[in-house]
């Protein structure tokens, strides 16, 4: 049998291979709505979710990075591969765009595959994202095999990048959407609450109440009567007229349905939970002051998007170089941008670092993006600090001068 006819068993015969195949997100959560990709994404908290998500890795710059003997990093500017990363993944996407939909599959899917395209000489000339759908995994003697349903093709582990989030096995990430489907169904059965309370709400709700006894034709007659002037939510605050000696008696909303905004906004708050997301980021602000959404933003960096940077940074540090290149060469997320305080403590700790000596001018002008100027480039420190032994010397040797 062929090497490629092999591969192609892998997937149509039924041989007892370890079979990972992505779920598609059809899931029957409480509220009777069934949540998937296309109806989670209309409820707003997810939307913001996966974008906020999707955004911010994507506005990050990626370098090449080498690693010098002394510790010290480089960034690879004329490495064949920088414009790949950096500017152009493939002819049809900017970098922002190629991380930004990997971004968008793991927060709904937990998965992410982009074929690495290679030239003769084996070196990657484009990264391709695939439909996260139409890919199945198989193993076969350690190695993994991605089949891609829309183009028929079987891609091995070392040509495929596959990003993925928290996994229960360690080669398929679980599925937010699957996962959350409960919590996102509540949210959008709130929705839908809301959506057929203002729809079908006359604003007048109550009981008509008469002593005397109407004829079917007269019932037929006050409920198309009713319908056609008091059923939408435009009929609201109309003069309500009655004949017949009726009286209207209105119906107060119950305390659940009165307390649905408030529902709302806790279902809200657990999705900013569940994506890890600080509540003022999905537009919730109930808990959040100036003294401390500075401290959220931070964390945000640090508990939200580092993790996904770091499956960015190591799956392709490990499938994109050359074994000669390994060790010293690696993929490196700049999130300075992101960490950086208001100007006070900016400018306050640029100050220390430069007292000390750990930052020069114009490394602290290149990270405030503004041009380098002569002589910026030397270390700088404050001579009004001694050692003990310095002092002990120095006393010594005035002593002696006396």
């Amino acid at each position: 049998m062929s090497i490629l006819k092999r591969f192609a068993s892998l997937f149509t015969s039924k041989r007892s291979f370890l079979d990972f195949t992505n779920g598609r997100m059809r899931s029957q959560a409480g509220s009777g709505i069934i949540v998937s990709e296309n109806t989670a994404m209309t409820y707003s908290a997810v939307w913001q979710a996966c974008r906020i998500l999707s955004e911010s890795v994507a506005q990050l710059p990626m370098y090449i990075m080498e690693k010098e003997k002394n510790g010290d990093k480089l960034i690879r500017s004329d490495h064949s591969l920088y414009r790949l990363i950096h500017d152009e993944p493939n002819p049809y996407m900017t970098q922002f765009n190629w991380t930004q939909k990997c971004m968008y599959d793991l927060c709904v899917n937990g998965n992410s595959y982009v074929q690495i395209i290679r030239d003769k000489q084996g070196k990657p000339i484009e990264l391709m994202p695939l439909d996260h759908q139409k890919i199945t995994i198989k193993v076969m003697e350690g190695v993994l095999y991605y089949n891609d349903a829309a183009s028929g093709q079987t891609i091995d582990m070392y040509d495929m990048l596959h990003f993925k989030t928290m996994s229960k096995d360690g080669i398929v990430g679980l599925s937010p959407i699957d996962t959350l489907a409960n919590t996102i169904s509540n949210g959008l059965g709130l929705l839908e609450f809301s959506n057929s309370y203002f729809r079908n709400g006359a604003k007048v709700s109550g009981v008509l109440q008469t002593p005397n006894s109407l004829s079917t034709e007269s019932i037929d007659r006050l409920r198309n009567s009713f319908n056609m002037n008091y059923s939408s939510i435009g009929d609201s605050n109309k003069t309500l007229v009655l004949e017949e000696g009726l009286e209207f008696n209105a119906i107060s909303l119950s305390n659940e349905a009165s307390q649905f905004l408030s529902s709302r906004e806790f279902s809200i708050a657990e999705i900013a939970r569940c994506f890890s997301l600080p509540p003022h980021l999905l537009r919730d602000l109930s808990k959040s002051s100036f003294s401390n959404i500075q401290e959220q933003s931070r964390e945000f960096v640090q508990f939200s998007l580092m993790p996904y940077i770091r499956i960015f940074e190591s799956e392709m540090t490990r499938k994109l170089f050359t074994n000669g290149d390994k060790g010293k060469m690696f993929i490196e997320i700049n999130t300075n941008s992101l960490l950086r305080g208001n100007p006070q403590e900016r400018a306050e700790f640029y100050r220390t670092m430069l007292n000390i000596g750990a930052l020069s001018v114009n490394e602290i002008r290149r990270k405030e993006n503004m041009n380098s100027v002569p002589e910026g480039d030397n270390l700088f420190m404050q001579m009004n600090m001694t050692t003990l032994e310095n002092i002990t010397e120095t006393k010594n040797e005035d002593d002696a001068i006396k």
